[in-house]
């Protein structure tokens, strides 16, 4: 099992979690958050360039089967890529053991 934490443009989300819910991917938990990538972002604003050093942004985390990570991760990219900087981020972590309270059920069945 994996934990999949996916950071992407705000605006994305919508369509991000349109093209997921699509491919059978309903369960997540997101976040409004703010930071930045290794560059501060830098915009025109009314003649004046201006630096922030943090954004807007969303995060997601999934928990997802080992075997589900690929397809996971190219629903995301194909819907988020536009070869521009801030297209987001995608981490993937090793989950030892998921449990679903309610059930008791454990691993893999925890998360389906």
């Amino acid at each position: 099992m994996k934990e999949v934490t996916i950071i992407l443009r705000p605006k994305m989300y919508f369509e991000t979690k349109k093209a997921l819910d699509e491919v059978g991917f309903q369960a997540m938990t997101v976040q409004e958050i703010i930071g930045r990538g290794k560059s501060p972002i830098q915009y025109d604003f009314d003649g004046e360039v201006v630096t922030h050093r943090l954004v807007a942004k969303r995060m997601l985390t999934m928990y997802v089967r080992d075997e589900d990570v690929d397809f996971l991760v190219e629903t995301i990219v194909n819907v988020n890529k536009t070869n521009s900087a801030g297209d987001g981020k995608i981490f993937i972590s090793p989950i030892v053991e998921g449990i679903r309270v309610r059930t008791g059920e454990r691993g893999n069945e925890s998360v389906l």
